[in-house]
């Protein structure tokens, strides 16, 4: 993979928040960037502002439950805009729904999203790869929730915690044929306020979360990005099987909880 020639980035969850920030990144280096999403309005409302701006951009509408449509997904932008080097799976959803209360169809959904979705687009992504001799790198969002559960939020965990070790696996199974996969686990993320989706972190949770981070606020998608980009480069050319976590802190330990105190 030669970062100075244009290169064929390939983007799932792309129409918004952190996809849309990295698809934005490589288009505007110059390099062609498929956009993959589910929302078809939203994302040929960002196609459109991008291709505007003259940027080497091109959209594919794809349910990630539907392993079908993934998959002729990602062989339309090979035959459009040639074999990827770079593929980020980044789509997901993070539905409140309690374990003890959860239905079987609503752990699956979010399964199907998360998890078997993401398998689906990175294992087509890696064998456009290696059929054309292609040493490109993969990158995967997980999430802090792969560590930590909470309530509310345990399909969401379960899912992130079984893609994060799929990951792992891919980039044993890849390695041989000079494939990098690696992932980010990013804690709380400030998305904004997203038309048709509204506030993606509730406010309530947002300021409690501030309350155990060092940093005392939330990243940027651009901080994600930053990451993602540093592990798809050739900065990164011997890490793979790994992953970044973009916390602020919250993962260190109890922070704000005292060790002891004065009488």
């Amino acid at each position: 993979m030669t970062e100075s020639s244009p290169l064929h980035v390939m983007v799932t969850g792309a129409a918004d928040g952190i996809g849309l920030a990295a698809a934005e990144r490589y288009a505007r280096a110059g390099h062609r960037v498929t956009l993959l999403d589910v929302a078809a309005e939203r994302l040929g409302a960002r196609v459109e502002a991008l291709a505007a701006e003259g940027l080497a951009v091109r959209g594919e509408v794809a349910d990630l439950t539907d392993p079908e449509a993934v998959r002729a997904a990602v062989a339309r932008s090979v035959e459009a805009f040639g074999t990827p080097h770079i593929a980020i799976s980044n789509a997901g959803i993070a539905p409140y729904i309690e374990l003890l209360s959860c239905t079987v169809e609503e752990w699956q959904y979010v399964v199907d999203v998360n998890m078997t979705g993401s398998f689906v687009f990175m294992q087509a992504a890696i064998q456009a790869m290696i059929a054309a001799g292609v040493k490109g790198a993969v990158c995967a969002t997980s999430s802090g929730a792969a560590f930590q559960g909470r309530v509310g939020g345990g399909a969401y965990s379960a899912s992130k915690a079984g893609g994060l070790m799929m990951a792992r696996v891919l980039a044993v199974e890849a390695g041989p044929h000079g494939i990098r996969v690696n992932s980010v686990a990013p804690g709380l993320v400030d998305h904004g306020y997203r038309e048709g989706l509204g506030d993606f972190v509730p406010a309530e949770y947002a300021e409690r979360a501030r309350g155990f981070t060092p940093l005392a606020h939330e990243a940027s998608a651009e901080d994600i990005v930053d990451a993602i980009e540093y592990l798809c480069s050739e900065r990164a050319a011997h890490v793979t099987g790994t992953y970044l976590r973009i916390d602020g802190g919250a993962s260190v330990g109890q922070y704000g909880s005292p060790w002891s105190r004065e009488e």
